[in-house]
């Protein structure tokens, strides 16, 4: 870990905290919303920022915040626990998905995947804090745990649209996912605020980047999707059940 890394995350590493510490810190006042919350991260030290693609220090135990831009979740997937890869083993790498503003975000030490953490879009900041710290902010308590509850679903809905046979369904799939929860609704349909490359669909999707190119020309074709000057998706909603056969 670099000197940055280290103060970002407060030299406390290694630090405990048992019931006894935790009644001689010293408390803040409770948090009525986010932007105090986010405020009180940028007056302690606790908020950085990021350039685009640039991956974000992370470890167990700490609860992190996006306040500005997205973060992508990148992880690779593994037999069982006790699986250890050789040195000389190559680990495909799996897009696991995009996370935007007020989405909070761990790390599990005993998970299946080994994840990795990316800022998506140019000077993205992102807080961290200890779960603790929320004790006596139980709107901001609750309003977390919604959202990781929010997350879990959306977790359950991905791994029914990853079970689908054909490529094409889940294509489809995902960027209904990401434009129904990330996307900014207009009269026409889903505009998705972030870029995604060909690469990370299909990495996303367990399929090629050629496959991916030539299905999304076939929905662009068809008009259920468009791709704005920006490179940005733009789901047509009306579009949906039109039937097509790729």
């Amino acid at each position: 870990m670099t000197r940055r890394e280290s103060h970002y995350f407060n030299n406390q590493s290694d630090q405990k905290f048992s019931s006894e510490s935790l009644l001689t810190t010293q408390k803040e006042a409770p948090f009525n919303n986010l932007k105090e919350l986010y405020n009180w991260g940028r007056s302690h030290c606790r908020q950085r920022i990021f350039h685009k693609d640039q991956i974000i220090p992370t470890r167990p135990g700490l609860l992190y915040l996006v306040n500005k831009g997205a973060v992508r979740l990148m992880g690779s997937a593994c037999i069982n626990e006790e699986h250890q890869p050789r040195e000389d083993e190559t680990i495909e790498e799996i897009f696991l998905g995009i996370l935007g503003v007020n989405k909070p975000f761990e790390i599990v030490e005993h998970s299946y995947s080994i994840i990795r953490v990316e800022a998506h879009i140019e000077q993205t900041s992102v807080i961290w804090l200890y779960w603790h710290e929320l004790v006596d902010s139980l709107n901001i308590y609750i309003k977390v745990l919604e959202l990781f509850r929010q997350q879990h679903q959306t977790q359950l809905i991905w791994m029914s649209i990853l079970a689908q046979k054909r490529t094409i369904d889940r294509l489809m799939g995902l960027l209904m996912l990401l434009a129904t929860e990330e996307g900014e609704r207009t009269e026409k349909g889903y505009l998705l605020p972030y870029i995604l490359t060909h690469a990370q669909i299909a990495s996303a999707i367990g399929t090629t980047r050629v496959n991916v190119t030539r299905l999304m020309g076939q929905l662009r074709q068809q008009g259920i999707i468009e791709v704005d000057k920006n490179n940005r998706i733009f789901w047509k909603m009306n579009r949906v059940e039109t039937q097509f056969s790729l």
